[in-house]
Protein backbone atom coordinates (compact mmCIF):
# COMPACT_ATOMS: atom_id res chain seq x y z
CA UNK A 1 0.00 0.00 0.00
CA UNK A 2 1.45 3.16 -0.96
CA UNK A 3 1.26 6.85 1.27
CA UNK A 4 0.54 9.70 0.63
CA UNK A 5 2.39 13.31 1.81
CA UNK A 6 -0.55 15.91 0.62
CA UNK A 7 0.71 19.12 0.02
CA UNK A 8 -2.78 20.99 -1.71
CA UNK A 9 -5.99 19.97 -1.51
CA UNK A 10 -8.85 21.92 -2.79
CA UNK A 11 -11.58 19.84 -0.88
CA UNK A 12 -14.51 21.79 -2.24
CA UNK A 13 -13.25 20.85 -6.54
CA UNK A 14 -12.71 17.24 -4.59
CA UNK A 15 -16.53 17.33 -3.70
CA UNK A 16 -17.73 18.50 -6.65
CA UNK A 17 -15.84 16.05 -8.82
CA UNK A 18 -16.91 13.19 -6.74
CA UNK A 19 -20.58 14.05 -6.50
CA UNK A 20 -21.28 14.64 -10.14
CA UNK A 21 -19.47 11.07 -10.95
CA UNK A 22 -20.85 8.91 -8.47
CA UNK A 23 -24.16 10.62 -7.77
CA UNK A 24 -23.34 10.72 -4.33
CA UNK A 25 -23.45 13.00 -1.54
CA UNK A 26 -20.32 13.27 0.29
CA UNK A 27 -21.10 14.94 4.13
CA UNK A 28 -17.94 17.55 5.16
CA UNK A 29 -18.37 15.98 8.74
CA UNK A 30 -19.38 13.65 10.81
CA UNK A 31 -21.64 14.39 13.57
CA UNK A 32 -23.66 12.14 16.40
CA UNK A 33 -26.83 13.03 17.94
CA UNK A 34 -29.19 11.46 20.73
CA UNK A 35 -32.21 12.59 22.04
CA UNK A 36 -34.34 11.07 24.57
CA UNK A 37 -37.17 11.48 26.85
CA UNK A 38 -38.69 10.18 29.81
CA UNK A 39 -42.61 9.89 30.89
CA UNK A 40 -43.83 8.39 34.44
CA UNK A 41 -47.04 6.33 33.98
CA UNK A 42 -47.03 5.17 37.68
CA UNK A 43 -50.27 4.77 39.75
CA UNK A 44 -49.65 4.50 43.37
CA UNK A 45 -51.09 1.66 45.88
CA UNK A 46 -50.46 2.05 49.54
CA UNK A 47 -51.23 -1.24 51.53
CA UNK A 48 -50.64 -1.95 55.14
CA UNK A 49 -48.67 -4.97 54.27
CA UNK A 50 -46.50 -4.01 51.35
CA UNK A 51 -45.99 -0.54 48.92
CA UNK A 52 -46.40 -1.43 45.37
CA UNK A 53 -45.94 0.83 42.44
CA UNK A 54 -48.42 -0.19 39.13
CA UNK A 55 -47.06 0.68 35.55
CA UNK A 56 -44.26 1.68 34.29
CA UNK A 57 -41.35 4.28 32.97
CA UNK A 58 -41.21 4.71 29.28
CA UNK A 59 -38.75 6.20 27.10
CA UNK A 60 -38.13 7.33 23.69
CA UNK A 61 -34.71 7.36 22.17
CA UNK A 62 -33.48 8.68 19.06
CA UNK A 63 -30.51 8.50 17.45
CA UNK A 64 -29.15 10.02 14.34
CA UNK A 65 -25.16 9.06 12.90
CA UNK A 66 -23.79 10.32 9.50
CA UNK A 67 -20.66 8.71 8.72
CA UNK A 68 -18.15 10.10 5.84
CA UNK A 69 -15.90 8.35 3.09
CA UNK A 70 -12.34 8.78 5.41
CA UNK A 71 -10.63 11.44 3.88
CA UNK A 72 -7.56 10.09 2.08
CA UNK A 73 -9.91 7.90 0.74
CA UNK A 74 -11.94 9.99 -1.14
CA UNK A 75 -9.40 11.85 -2.69
CA UNK A 76 -8.04 8.32 -3.76
CA UNK A 77 -11.27 7.29 -5.27
CA UNK A 78 -11.63 10.42 -6.86
CA UNK A 79 -8.68 9.37 -8.97
CA UNK A 80 -9.65 6.37 -9.44
CA UNK A 81 -13.38 7.20 -11.04
CA UNK A 82 -11.53 10.64 -13.07
CA UNK A 83 -9.10 7.70 -15.00
CA UNK A 84 -11.91 4.91 -15.33
CA UNK A 85 -14.74 7.29 -16.52
CA UNK A 86 -12.68 9.06 -19.14
CA UNK A 87 -11.99 12.26 -17.62
CA UNK A 88 -8.46 11.90 -16.53
CA UNK A 89 -5.14 11.74 -18.56
CA UNK A 90 -2.31 10.54 -16.88
CA UNK A 91 1.04 11.78 -18.78
CA UNK A 92 2.64 8.47 -16.83
CA UNK A 93 0.16 6.24 -19.34
CA UNK A 94 0.31 7.92 -22.36
CA UNK A 95 2.29 6.53 -25.26
CA UNK A 96 6.10 6.75 -24.31
CA UNK A 97 8.61 9.36 -25.88
CA UNK A 98 5.14 11.78 -26.16
CA UNK A 99 6.20 15.36 -24.73
CA UNK A 100 3.00 18.35 -24.81
CA UNK A 101 4.82 19.36 -28.12
CA UNK A 102 3.16 16.53 -29.64
CA UNK A 103 0.02 17.68 -31.64
CA UNK A 104 -1.91 14.18 -30.60
CA UNK A 105 -1.08 14.38 -27.05
CA UNK A 106 -2.41 18.26 -26.78
CA UNK A 107 -5.43 17.28 -28.73
CA UNK A 108 -5.96 14.72 -25.94
CA UNK A 109 -5.37 17.38 -23.74
CA UNK A 110 -8.04 19.38 -25.24
CA UNK A 111 -10.66 16.87 -24.86
CA UNK A 112 -10.00 16.15 -21.09
CA UNK A 113 -11.24 17.65 -18.06
CA UNK A 114 -8.37 16.59 -15.82
CA UNK A 115 -4.66 16.31 -16.10
CA UNK A 116 -2.25 14.13 -13.52
CA UNK A 117 1.50 14.43 -13.47
CA UNK A 118 4.88 13.89 -11.22
CA UNK A 119 7.76 15.45 -11.47
CA UNK A 120 10.19 18.40 -10.31
CA UNK A 121 8.28 21.26 -8.91
CA UNK A 122 9.20 24.86 -8.82
CA UNK A 123 6.26 27.30 -6.09
CA UNK A 124 6.45 31.33 -6.75
CA UNK A 125 4.93 32.79 -3.64
CA UNK A 126 4.74 36.31 -5.09
CA UNK A 127 3.01 37.73 -1.61
CA UNK A 128 6.13 36.21 0.26
CA UNK A 129 8.60 37.82 -2.83
CA UNK A 130 6.58 41.19 -2.09
CA UNK A 131 7.62 40.60 1.74
CA UNK A 132 11.26 40.14 1.07
CA UNK A 133 11.29 43.34 -1.22
CA UNK A 134 9.99 45.62 1.52
CA UNK A 135 12.31 44.51 3.95
CA UNK A 136 15.39 43.46 1.23
CA UNK A 137 17.06 47.29 2.60
CA UNK A 138 17.30 46.11 6.45
CA UNK A 139 18.81 42.77 5.40
CA UNK A 140 21.53 43.92 3.04
CA UNK A 141 22.64 46.79 5.52
CA UNK A 142 22.47 43.45 8.28
CA UNK A 143 24.34 41.15 5.94
CA UNK A 144 27.06 44.52 4.91
CA UNK A 145 27.63 45.18 8.72
CA UNK A 146 28.01 41.86 9.71
CA UNK A 147 30.66 41.36 6.62
CA UNK A 148 32.63 44.57 7.95
CA UNK A 149 32.69 42.97 11.56
CA UNK A 150 33.71 40.07 10.07
CA UNK A 151 36.86 41.78 8.02
CA UNK A 152 37.94 43.97 11.37
CA UNK A 153 38.41 41.70 13.46
CA UNK A 154 41.14 39.42 11.08
CA UNK A 155 44.64 39.78 11.98
CA UNK A 156 45.29 41.67 8.62
CA UNK A 157 43.20 44.74 9.66
CA UNK A 158 44.05 44.39 13.16
CA UNK A 159 47.67 44.95 12.27
CA UNK A 160 47.40 47.94 10.25
CA UNK A 161 45.09 49.53 13.55
CA UNK A 162 48.13 48.72 15.23
CA UNK A 163 50.59 50.47 12.76
CA UNK A 164 47.89 53.27 12.28
CA UNK A 165 48.26 54.02 16.19
CA UNK A 166 51.74 53.98 16.37
CA UNK A 167 51.73 56.49 13.73
CA UNK A 168 49.37 58.61 15.73
CA UNK A 169 51.55 58.59 18.99
CA UNK A 170 54.92 59.18 17.15
CA UNK A 171 57.06 61.29 19.49
CA UNK A 172 59.35 63.38 17.40
CA UNK A 173 59.81 67.07 16.00
CA UNK A 174 57.17 68.60 14.23
CA UNK A 175 58.12 67.56 10.66
CA UNK A 176 58.48 63.98 12.00
CA UNK A 177 54.92 64.27 13.72
CA UNK A 178 53.07 65.29 10.77
CA UNK A 179 54.66 62.18 8.40
CA UNK A 180 53.47 60.15 11.12
CA UNK A 181 49.80 61.48 11.10
CA UNK A 182 49.74 61.93 7.00
CA UNK A 183 50.69 58.33 6.93
CA UNK A 184 48.13 57.32 9.08
CA UNK A 185 45.42 58.73 7.56
CA UNK A 186 46.02 57.56 4.34
CA UNK A 187 46.10 53.99 6.16
CA UNK A 188 42.69 54.50 7.84
CA UNK A 189 41.62 55.63 4.41
CA UNK A 190 42.57 52.81 2.71
CA UNK A 191 40.79 50.78 5.42
CA UNK A 192 37.80 52.70 4.75
CA UNK A 193 37.90 52.26 1.47
CA UNK A 194 38.36 48.45 1.97
CA UNK A 195 35.80 48.26 4.23
CA UNK A 196 33.12 50.11 1.48
CA UNK A 197 34.19 47.70 -1.46
CA UNK A 198 34.39 44.48 0.53
CA UNK A 199 29.93 44.79 0.99
CA UNK A 200 28.38 41.16 0.62
CA UNK A 201 25.33 42.04 -1.19
CA UNK A 202 24.52 45.08 -3.60
CA UNK A 203 22.21 47.67 -2.63
CA UNK A 204 18.70 47.18 -5.33
CA UNK A 205 17.88 50.43 -6.23
CA UNK A 206 14.92 51.41 -4.08
CA UNK A 207 12.94 52.39 -7.33
CA UNK A 208 13.08 48.72 -8.67
CA UNK A 209 11.52 47.35 -5.28
CA UNK A 210 8.65 49.56 -4.98
CA UNK A 211 8.05 48.93 -8.67
CA UNK A 212 8.28 45.21 -7.70
CA UNK A 213 5.83 45.98 -5.16
CA UNK A 214 3.25 47.81 -7.46
CA UNK A 215 3.58 45.18 -10.05
CA UNK A 216 2.39 42.15 -7.74
CA UNK A 217 -0.65 44.23 -5.56
CA UNK A 218 -1.78 44.86 -9.72
CA UNK A 219 -1.60 41.99 -11.29
CA UNK A 220 -0.64 39.15 -8.71
CA UNK A 221 -2.14 39.89 -5.20
CA UNK A 222 -1.79 36.69 -2.96
CA UNK A 223 -0.87 34.60 -5.68
CA UNK A 224 1.46 31.49 -5.60
CA UNK A 225 2.41 29.29 -8.86
CA UNK A 226 3.24 25.83 -8.86
CA UNK A 227 4.96 24.41 -12.10
CA UNK A 228 5.33 21.37 -12.31
CA UNK A 229 8.17 19.47 -14.93
CA UNK A 230 7.16 15.74 -16.37
CA UNK A 231 10.02 15.78 -18.86
CA UNK A 232 13.86 15.70 -17.54
CA UNK A 233 14.89 16.99 -20.95
CA UNK A 234 12.26 19.55 -21.80
CA UNK A 235 12.38 22.24 -19.59
CA UNK A 236 10.43 24.64 -21.17
CA UNK A 237 7.27 21.75 -20.86
CA UNK A 238 5.59 21.95 -17.43
CA UNK A 239 2.18 21.98 -16.31
CA UNK A 240 1.13 24.97 -13.85
CA UNK A 241 -1.53 26.44 -11.97
CA UNK A 242 -2.29 29.18 -9.31
CA UNK A 243 -2.52 27.37 -5.59
CA UNK A 244 -5.21 28.99 -3.40
CA UNK A 245 -3.41 29.23 0.01
CA UNK A 246 -6.94 28.40 2.04
CA UNK A 247 -6.05 24.44 0.65
CA UNK A 248 -2.34 24.00 1.43
CA UNK A 249 -2.15 22.01 4.27
CA UNK A 250 0.68 23.76 5.97
CA UNK A 251 -1.81 26.74 6.63
CA UNK A 252 1.03 29.10 7.38
CA UNK A 253 3.70 30.47 4.32
CA UNK A 254 6.59 30.69 6.38
CA UNK A 255 6.17 27.17 8.04
CA UNK A 256 5.67 25.90 4.52
CA UNK A 257 8.64 27.50 3.05
CA UNK A 258 11.04 26.40 5.73
CA UNK A 259 9.54 22.92 5.33
CA UNK A 260 9.40 22.10 1.63
CA UNK A 261 11.48 25.09 0.29
CA UNK A 262 10.01 26.84 -3.20
CA UNK A 263 12.60 24.30 -4.85
CA UNK A 264 11.76 21.16 -3.35
CA UNK A 265 14.44 18.60 -3.81
CA UNK A 266 11.55 15.41 -3.95
CA UNK A 267 9.31 15.05 -6.91
CA UNK A 268 5.44 15.74 -6.19
CA UNK A 269 2.14 14.77 -8.26
CA UNK A 270 -0.37 17.07 -9.22
CA UNK A 271 -3.62 16.52 -10.29
CA UNK A 272 -5.86 19.37 -12.09
CA UNK A 273 -8.76 20.73 -14.37
CA UNK A 274 -7.10 21.65 -17.23
CA UNK A 275 -7.91 25.09 -18.48
CA UNK A 276 -5.57 26.42 -21.25
CA UNK A 277 -3.55 24.36 -23.76
CA UNK A 278 -2.08 26.76 -25.81
CA UNK A 279 -1.94 26.33 -29.42
CA UNK A 280 1.62 26.81 -31.40
CA UNK A 281 0.42 28.64 -34.20
CA UNK A 282 -1.37 31.72 -31.94
CA UNK A 283 -4.86 32.61 -31.38
CA UNK A 284 -7.19 32.60 -33.86
CA UNK A 285 -10.29 34.19 -31.91
CA UNK A 286 -10.69 37.67 -32.38
CA UNK A 287 -13.96 38.76 -30.04
CA UNK A 288 -13.70 42.08 -31.29
CA UNK A 289 -13.75 41.50 -35.10
CA UNK A 290 -17.24 42.46 -35.35
CA UNK A 291 -16.30 45.86 -34.70
CA UNK A 292 -14.11 45.81 -38.08
CA UNK A 293 -16.57 47.51 -40.31
CA UNK A 294 -17.61 50.85 -41.80
CA UNK A 295 -20.08 53.59 -40.00
CA UNK A 296 -20.14 51.72 -36.64
CA UNK A 297 -23.13 52.91 -34.58
CA UNK A 298 -23.15 55.06 -31.81
CA UNK A 299 -23.73 52.49 -29.08
CA UNK A 300 -21.05 49.82 -31.00
CA UNK A 301 -18.69 52.85 -30.68
CA UNK A 302 -19.18 52.87 -27.19
CA UNK A 303 -19.17 48.94 -26.70
CA UNK A 304 -16.46 48.62 -28.75
CA UNK A 305 -14.42 51.34 -26.87
CA UNK A 306 -14.74 49.62 -22.96
CA UNK A 307 -14.48 46.20 -24.75
CA UNK A 308 -11.10 47.29 -26.21
CA UNK A 309 -9.85 48.48 -22.88
CA UNK A 310 -9.96 45.35 -21.66
CA UNK A 311 -7.82 43.78 -24.85
CA UNK A 312 -5.34 46.41 -24.38
CA UNK A 313 -4.51 44.71 -21.02
CA UNK A 314 -4.19 41.55 -22.66
CA UNK A 315 -0.47 42.01 -23.55
CA UNK A 316 0.82 42.51 -19.71
CA UNK A 317 -2.11 39.95 -18.67
CA UNK A 318 0.03 37.58 -21.34
CA UNK A 319 3.37 38.44 -19.22
CA UNK A 320 2.20 38.11 -15.83
CA UNK A 321 0.06 34.68 -16.55
CA UNK A 322 2.72 33.24 -18.90
CA UNK A 323 0.47 30.49 -20.28
CA UNK A 324 2.42 30.35 -23.62
CA UNK A 325 3.00 27.12 -25.88
CA UNK A 326 3.43 24.13 -24.90
CA UNK A 327 3.06 24.95 -21.52
CA UNK A 328 -0.47 23.63 -20.30
CA UNK A 329 -2.44 26.11 -17.34
CA UNK A 330 -4.74 23.81 -14.94
CA UNK A 331 -6.97 24.42 -11.51
CA UNK A 332 -4.80 22.66 -8.90
CA UNK A 333 -7.03 19.82 -7.17
CA UNK A 334 -3.94 18.21 -5.23
CA UNK A 335 -0.32 18.01 -4.86
CA UNK A 336 1.09 14.91 -3.26
CA UNK A 337 4.10 12.81 -2.67
CA UNK A 338 3.50 9.03 -2.87
CA UNK A 339 5.66 6.65 -1.56
CA UNK A 340 5.86 2.86 -2.28
CA UNK A 341 7.05 0.26 1.22
CA UNK A 342 10.66 -0.12 0.88
CA UNK A 343 11.37 -3.41 1.43
CA UNK A 344 14.51 -2.75 3.15
CA UNK A 345 13.22 -1.04 5.91
CA UNK A 346 10.39 -3.33 6.75
CA UNK A 347 10.85 -5.52 9.82
CA UNK A 348 9.11 -8.19 10.88
CA UNK A 349 7.70 -8.50 14.76
CA UNK A 350 9.21 -11.30 16.60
Amino acid sequence: MNLFDYLYVDLDKVISLYSQITGGVVELRETQSEKWSTSDNKRNYDFKVFKHDAGGTTEDREQDKTTIKPYHALLQELESELYSSGYLLDLANFEEGKTLKDSDLRATLKNALCIKCSGRVVIEDYERMKKIGQDFPDIVKLINRSHAETLKDSPEYQEIERKIQDLESTIGDRNSQAKAKKKAKDLRAGLDSLLDSSTAVGMVPQWILDGMKTWIDAFLPNITNIRVYPFKDEDDEHIFGHLDASNFTVSDPTAFHFTYGSFPTEEFTILGVITSVPSNEGENFFPLQEFEKEDLKDYESVEHAFRGMFRGFDGIEAMVRTCRYPRVLVHPILVYRQTSPNKALQRTSR
